[in-house]
């Protein structure tokens, strides 16, 4: 673990809830890990930010320390189940507890099924999926014991509504999805909350990473909109949000108008593509 020397603190301007919890935040280097690592520090937590990225990762830890002084950094790859126990363990060591675990480092795959192998959509689950179970099952005895703390697990819209070209990506999410909220009603009662965050299209590098044509060309939200709800989500022992919410809308109805928004997708996929060619 990489601490900073304390620096002055800045005027504390959140929930009290957050002051001085210790958070891990996975996929910390950029996007919305980056901004929910900040959003945590600005009011009042000791973040743990977590990455690969060590260069860009120390970049923002260091402007962590303005707001919150004692926060540092791992670089650690999150598919390693020895990385994220003996990560867990120093953070346990060193503060005592570990009271957020905001479950957020993903990558994308964005392939059409014929042209994704078994070895692309085991790498994509080991990050997505995997990652956050051992961050998940590595925390989890302490908050029991202390019966108290919160697991925030980043799914995704496409875990509801199958994208084209994103089969595998969108299984991943779905897998988190139905794990988490199955923690939900295992581990009622214990004082440990957990929250599944589903965000709508976000302005992340993921958008830059597609190995074919990204078929959505709409609005991209900043990564700011799923911090704040992360924020509320612990503040509040929510269970469940979509950011912004009005994607949710869009995840009810595909139990219902599945076909529709199917046919839909392809053709707006269909209309992209011809674009594309022009």
């Amino acid at each position: 673990m990489y601490p900073f020397a304390q620096g002055p603190s800045s005027t504390y301007i959140g929930d009290v809830k957050l002051m001085g919890t210790v958070a891990i935040v996975t996929g910390a280097a950029s996007g919305i890990g980056e901004a929910t690592a900040r959003e945590f520090a600005r009011r009042g937590a000791i973040v743990v930010a977590v990455d690969r990225n060590a260069e860009r990762l120390a970049v923002v830890a260091q402007d962590l320390v303005d707001t919150s002084p004692t926060s540092c950094f791992e670089v650690i790859d999150v598919t390693s189940r020895t990385e994220v126990e003996k990560a867990v363990a120093t953070v346990t060591h060193t503060f005592g507890r570990v009271d957020i675990v905001f479950n957020n480092a993903g990558i994308p795959l964005h392939k059409h099924v014929i042209d994704t192998t078994p070895e692309e959509i085991e790498k994509v689950f080991a990050v997505n999926f995997f990652g956050a179970m051992y961050f998940t099952s590595a925390v989890l005895p302490g908050m029991l014991e202390r019966k108290r703390g919160s697991i925030i697990n980043v799914t995704s819209v496409a875990g509801y509504i199958p994208n084209p070209r994103e089969a595998a990506y969108g299984a991943t999410k779905a897998a988190l999805s139905m794990w988490s909220h199955g923690l939900q009603n295992e581990l009622y009662g214990t004082g440990v909350h957990v929250g599944v965050i589903s965000p709508g299209p976000t302005a992340t590098e993921i958008w830059r990473t597609f190995e074919s044509p990204a078929s959505y060309s709409g609005k991209l939200y900043p990564p700011s909109v799923v911090a704040r709800a992360a924020v509320k989500m612990v503040e509040r022992n929510i269970g469940h949000m979509t950011a912004p919410r009005q994607y949710g809308l869009l995840g009810a109805m595909y139990p219902i108008f599945g076909r529709q928004m199917r046919w839909g997708l392809r053709r707006f996929d269909k209309d992209a593509q011809s674009r594309l060619k022009r």
